[in-house]
């Protein structure tokens, strides 16, 4: 009966940030930044609680999402990829990949320089690899890893590789790859009260903290 009566208290949900006991949205960083990120995500990523790609298009002023289906391949995204003047790279291990060191090191300064978008497979490492499969259209799109010896604190979701960095903290390696320390260490605020907000919902309980 005590449960019961628990969760007729439960109140209702923050229609932005979905937390039911502690809004996050005052805590949402408006950054001055110039990184462009392209999220494909899956499209059972779109409604789950867990997913972290979500803060960084809160965030960053140039991140946007781009579902991924597999008949049905994001224009949006296609478009990017056929534009000549932009240099797209994709966010994964493969093979042939160039280090993410050697991917920004040219110089941006020139008029030619081609801005560079991140593509970040949001989803599971599992659905990562089928989407690949399943997207030819990705084929030929450079690859860039990151950096070996990083370590997550992401603890929402089991069955992962044990190492591996979640969409907004792979998000945020890349912020701080292109220079942007201050913005890279505000996201990483952002993600920890998000982390912080998680684990206070699943508790039911209200936390007591500066936003």
């Amino acid at each position: 009966m005590e449960k019961v009566s628990r969760m007729a208290e439960k109140p209702t949900p923050c229609p932005s940030c979905g937390f039911h006991y502690n809004c996050l949205c005052k805590a949402v960083p408006k950054l001055d930044s110039q990184v462009r990120i392209e999220l494909l995500m899956h499209e059972t990523e779109t409604g789950r609680a867990t997913n972290t790609g979500q803060l960084l298009e809160n965030a960053l002023p140039h991140c946007r999402r781009h579902v991924w289906q597999r008949k049905a391949p994001p224009l949006e995204l296609l478009t990017l990829l056929a534009d000549p003047a932009a240099l797209p790279y994709l966010v994964f291990p493969g093979e042939g990949a160039v280090a993410l060191e050697k991917a920004v090191s040219r110089p941006t300064s020139k008029p030619e320089a081609k801005p560079i978008h991140f593509i970040i497979i949001d989803a599971t490492w599992q659905q990562a690899r089928k989407m690949l499969r399943q997207s030819p259209w990705l084929e030929d799109v450079p690859m860039v890893t990151l950096p070996e010896g990083l370590s997550t604190r992401y603890a929402l979701r089991r069955n992962q590789p044990e190492g591996s960095l979640c969409t907004c903290e792979v998000g945020m390696v890349l912020i701080e790859a292109l220079g942007e320390t201050e913005n890279a260490a505000a996201v990483g605020e952002y993600f920890d009260k998000f982390m912080q907000f998680f684990e206070a919902d699943r508790k039911r309980k209200i936390l007591q903290l500066p936003i």
